[in-house]
Order: structure tokens, then sequence, then C-alpha cells
């Protein structure tokens, strides 16, 4: 079986023979964490049903290629009260969902699910948009209660590993006595189990991911403003992951330009540049989207609405 450490997300063949009914205790040669591994047999013998919830076709697409090698069951949705329904329908092992989902944001969907009962154990992946990678460098203020998070280009190489880390509940315990070297073999310089035809596959499916970023506009209307208004809200909601103190603070204090201004001018500035030099919008999709997610916190937190400036003197 493979393993992750939980701490630097380093692979390593295990032998899953090795684990007891109570669990073992692995120490990663890498970073030197101490974890605690545990398997069930009985759901190991079984597949894992992954929802995966992005507004694109496309990257869902590359994401079941990614994981085609492994025993999951890949689920696909695109809207995030579908999303939300599928998921109290199906009840998956693991769901990983964008925060910029349309009709419903990730982390409200999270939201959700832990306030249900038959939901609240089912294992939670955000999938952060990071607009910009050289200002986010640091984790996200909060998950809103999710189990982790990947960014968009760390999929290829870490969510095999992070599902199969979820699903075992493999979490970070206190060092003690007994620990056994995680070391068996490092995939890096192990035989690789997957063929030379998989190889070209997820290859292919990384290629598919990196240009998801790049990927330009169609020319039809109805898609350009589709694709604009997702744009908004990919930008708007790393705001909220990685802003999320600001956010609540911006929203009870009422000094948005305060708490938010320097994030919020800097998410304009990189809308407007991914804008088409031909586009005539006739609804601002960044004032929009931060009008909602500004809504949402207030009745969250049971504060008057108004309308929020979103950045354009």
């Amino acid at each position: 079986m493979f393993i992750s450490c939980p701490l630097c997300r380093t692979r390593f063949k295990f032998d899953e023979n090795k684990v007891n009914s109570s669990g073992i205790k692995l120490k990663c040669s890498r970073c030197a964490a101490i974890f605690r591994l545990a398997v069930d047999r009985e759901s190991r013998a079984g597949r894992l049903s992954v929802l995966v919830a992005h507004e694109s076709t496309e990257f869902c697409a590359a994401v079941q290629k990614v994981l085609a090698a492994e025993p999951f069951d890949i689920i696909s949705c695109h809207d995030g009260k579908e999303a939300l329904d599928l998921v109290l329908k199906l009840l998956p092992d693991v769901v990983l969902l964008n925060v910029a989902l349309p009709t419903l944001y990730g982390f409200q969907i999270c939201e959700a699910l832990r306030a249900e009962p038959r939901t609240e154990s089912i294992k939670i992946i955000l999938l952060a948009a990071i607009y910009d990678k050289t200002k986010y460098k640091r984790s996200p203020q909060s998950l809103y209660g999710a189990d982790d998070y990947i960014e968009q280009h760390h999929i290829p190489d870490a969510l095999a590993a992070m599902i199969y880390r979820l699903a075992a509940d493999a979490a970070p315990v206190a060092g003690g006595s007994g620990e056994t070297s995680a070391v068996e073999e490092d995939v890096a310089s192990a035989p690789e189990r997957i063929t030379p035809a998989e190889a070209v596959r997820q290859e292919d499916a990384r290629k598919v991911l990196m240009a998801q970023q790049s990927t330009g506009i169609s020319a039809e209307v109805d898609s350009l403003y589709r694709a604009e208004r997702q744009l908004a809200r990919s930008i708007v909601s790393d705001i909220s992951l990685y802003r999320e103190a600001e956010l609540e603070e911006a929203v009870r204090t009422g000094n948005i330009e305060l708490c938010l201004g320097v994030e919020i001018r800097d998410g304009r500035a990189i809308y407007e540049s991914r804008l088409p030099e031909s586009a005539a919008l006739p609804v601002d999709f960044y004032a929009e989207a931060l009008n909602e997610l500004f809504s949402q916190k207030r009745r969250e937190l049971g504060i008057k609405d108004v309308e929020v400036q979103s950045g354009t003197d």
C-alpha cells in the first residue's frame, strides 16, 4: 500500500500486513514527523467513493485521469447546490470541493455538511484557486470544517495520497516509544506500480490541469459571461479562504478598507488583467462576487446588509 506523511506529504510504500488491529506509529524519514496508521481491512478490500465538485468539466476529467490507477469510484458535478444534494444522497467517502463553485461556495457546502449528523464525518478537501501564488505562501486561516486543502497545481502529485490518508484517518500524534520508520521504500526510488500507458495518461492530465489558468475565453458571449463570473468568484473565494479573520473583522466593524482594502484592490487588478481587451461586460462580476460574499457573511453574523465597494477607485 502507499502512505503519505501528513506533514511533508512524502509518499512511501508500506507493507499493510505490518499494521495490527490497533494501528502502528510511523516516523517519516524526511521530516521526522510521527503519525499513526490504521487500516480497516474490510474497507480497504472495497473501493473509495470520491465526489469531485468543480465547475469545469475538463478539470473533473483530468482529475479522473490522475486517479485512474487508484481503487476510487469518481463522481463529478459542476455546481454548488448539485454538489450538496449529491453528498446528502450518496454519502461519499471523500469530497473534493472547489472553493469557488457556482451557486454555493465550497466553504458554504462544507459548513452545511458539518452541521448535518449524517455527513459530519465525511472527509472534505477544499480546492484553492490561488490566483496570486506569490501572495499566499501560508496555509488558509480557516478550512471551514474541512479536513484538508490542496492547491490546483499539487493535484497530480499529492491528491491520491491525501485521499488515502484521510480515508485511513491518519493524523499526526505526539511522539513516544515504539516508532517504526516509514521508510520501507521511497516512492521516488522504488519501481512504479503504474504502467507506461498510465504514466502517459497522467502526464496528459497534468498538462490539462496546468493549462486551466491560461485557457482562452470563448468567443461566444454567453460563455464569456460565465467565464468572467466564475473568474470573479474564484478570486473572491481566495480572499475568504486566506483572509477569513480579516473578512469577519471587516463585516463586524464596517471598515472594509482598513481590513481588506489591499486584498480587494489586488483582486480587482487580477480580474481586470484577465479580461479580453474587447470585452464590454454588462455586469461588474467582481463587485457582484464581493457583495455576495459579504452578504453571506453578514447573514451568518446577523448584521444588516450593505453594498461593498469593489476597489475601483
